[in-house]
């Protein structure tokens, strides 16, 4: 089963670097939940449905120019969980300041062939220890 959810993840991700909104929001469960508490000085604390994810995922881009995102790392979780190692950056439409998050990570709960939870992390080693990988 993990492999499997790391599939899913994987393609999901796959659809967000090609820039398919669509593509992400098939992987997920439309009551998916984004979990934004582990992520430092996120305004958002959750966002609940692909529909307001979505709306976020636009906004989100909607302010940057040059943007880029890449993923370092996809691992199977001991508990079926899957945790991805990735890096985003590009420059503030208005202002033209270089924004780079580099080293976050979120952690994807799959159920039913649909990932369904989320967790943004801004910190890897507190996101490895969450998903039991901290060595």
């Amino acid at each position: 089963m993990s492999q499997e959810n790391v599939e899913i993840v994987r393609r999901g991700w796959d659809a967000w670097l090609r820039g398919d909104l669509p593509g992400v929001f098939r992987e997920y469960d439309p009551e998916v939940v984004w979990d934004m508490s582990h992520f430092r000085d996120s305004p958002e604390s959750e966002f609940r449905g692909t529909e307001n994810l979505g709306r976020y995922f636009n906004d989100l881009l909607a302010i940057w120019d040059d943007y880029e995102v890449g993923v370092d790392e996809i691992l199977a979780a001991p508990d079926g969980r899957v945790l991805t190692l990735y890096w985003q950056r590009g420059r503030g439409r208005r202002s033209g300041l270089a924004m780079e998050t580099a080293e976050v990570a979120h952690i994807a709960t799959v159920r039913d062939g649909k990932i369904t939870y989320i967790e943004i992390y801004s910190d890897r080693a507190e996101a490895l220890e969450a998903a039991g990988l901290l060595e």
